[in-house]
């Protein structure tokens, strides 16, 4: 006697295209919210880095400059690098300089410390430079023809990544011909796109 042996087949069930909707909604739903709290923390990452830069930068500056002019013994505020149109009581430009007496004979200059926004046009941001003479022996010639040439603008070391200025659009106010009020801002990159800002504002005052 043959017996006939009955296989049962169990046959796979796939997914029916509503199914396979479902899921590719609750996946897109799933990363779109991933992909969101990624770029969220990046950006407060990025904001946070470029606030630490610029209260870095300030203190920096702040203290650099204070330093430098407590010791020098009169200051001058041109317009600015290019533009060497002296600013008086009032007025308010974008290159300072501090100028340093010889101390063993007061009519020669032994040192000059200058700061300058270099910015391509009036109004637009731009780094802040900075230049140190020292003269030994002492110079006897005046100040105006111991700066730098107007040509090496841009060519000094950088103080300030970006800047821009507050006092009508520059960066140093002269106040009373005896103290120099610095007020600017100053600008790191922060999140995508943008820019994170500070404002500064102190005052200096040579000993002259």
């Amino acid at each position: 006697m043959i017996y006939g042996v009955q296989y049962s087949r169990n046959r796979k069930r796939g997914f029916t295209l509503a199914e396979l909707l479902i899921s590719l909604t609750i996946f897109s739903v799933f990363m779109t919210g991933l992909f969101s709290l990624f770029f969220y923390g990046a950006n407060r990452a990025s904001d946070g880095v470029g606030k630490l830069l610029i209260n870095r930068d300030i203190r920096k500056f702040t203290n650099e400059m204070t330093e430098n002019a407590r010791f020098s013994d009169f200051f001058e505020i041109y317009k600015s690098f290019t533009n060497r149109d002296q600013q008086y009581d009032g007025g308010s430009g974008d290159f300072l300089v501090l100028t340093h007496r010889d101390p063993a004979n007061k009519g020669n200059i032994g040192r000059i410390v200058g700061y300058y926004r270099y910015a391509e046009q009036d109004g637009s941001e731009g780094p802040v430079l900075m230049f140190d003479q020292s003269y030994n022996p002492s110079s006897t010639e005046e100040l105006a023809d111991l700066l730098p040439a107007i040509s090496s603008a841009g060519s000094h070391e950088e103080v300030i990544e970006l800047s821009n200025g507050l006092s009508d659009g520059k960066l140093f106010y002269n106040f009373y011909d005896r103290s120099i009020i610095v007020r600017g801002e100053i600008l790191h990159d922060g999140a995508i796109a943008q820019q994170v800002t500070n404002t500064y504002n102190f005052t200096i005052s040579p000993r002259g």
